[in-house]
């Protein structure tokens, strides 16, 4: 019989694969495909999460550390957006200066790291897309950037408690989960998150962004709650994660 350490590594790879796999239709021309995608993976890591709380061994999983990003200049809209999709694959993200360099690094369960970062991508380039399409000058782009992450990133939470509240839906081939479980979850990886993120002294920071254009601010908000991220997969009233 496999041990806990190394069932875990095995499954790890095992969910990567299928999260990259799934999220590689993002370079389909068909949006909707490659959304119902994306939030297919979101469902699949939190049953992974779920399955190895069920271990016979309750000790706690390795928490890891990642650099995502690390450049001179940071994009307030790239930050508000990686903070959702952490929260929404149960990591935690903060910034560390060092010299002239900012580093944008994120931790928590090996697995739900990987997934966070193939999806914050994703979500990057959904953006820029986005921003290529509308008329305007640097400052309108950049404003409309902006103003599509803060949507995403309010629909993102928003997906987050209506899970906590309703739990999610039964698919094919995998039975639902219920609210109290989906809440008993999110408590145990807050937990944690929170644990790891007192011994490195992190001190939570409002995140400040400044606007140059309102209607480019509005004309990406307007876009970031047309993008349909909990678009089904031919699944008759199947629910995924709250991407």
């Amino acid at each position: 019989m496999q041990n806990k350490a190394t069932y875990y590594a095995q499954d790890i790879e095992k969910v990567a694969d299928k999260i990259k796999k799934l999220l590689s239709l993002s370079q389909s021309p068909n949006e909707a495909e490659a959304l119902a995608a994306f939030s297919k993976a979101q469902e699949m890591l939190t049953r992974h999460n779920l399955s190895m709380a069920d271990l016979v061994d309750s000790t706690p999983e390795q928490i890891e550390e990642q650099v995502i990003n690390e450049s001179q200049r940071q994009s307030s809209w790239k930050g508000i957006l990686l903070n959702a999709v952490c929260q929404a694959n149960y990591c935690f993200a903060y910034r560390l200066k060092q010299s002239a360099q900012i580093k944008q690094i994120i931790f928590g369960r090996s697995v739900n790291i990987q997934s966070a970062r193939m999806q914050f991508d994703y979500l990057v380039q959904a953006v820029d897309r986005l921003a290529k399409q509308v008329d305007g000058d640097r400052t309108f782009k950049n404003a409309f950037k902006l103003g599509a992450a803060h949507r995403l990133h309010a629909r993102i939470l928003s997906g987050i408690d209506k899970q906590k509240c309703a739990g999610v839906a039964a698919s094919e081939n995998s039975p639902a989960i219920s609210a109290i479980v989906m809440r008993s979850l999110y408590e145990k990886l807050e937990a944690e998150l929170k644990a790891y993120s007192e011994k490195l002294n992190l001190k939570s920071r409002n995140q400040r962004s400044s606007c140059s254009s309102e209607d480019g601010f509005v004309a990406g908000q307007l876009a970031g709650e047309k993008v349909l991220l909990n678009q089904q997969t031919g699944e008759k009233d199947q629910r995924y994660l709250p991407i």
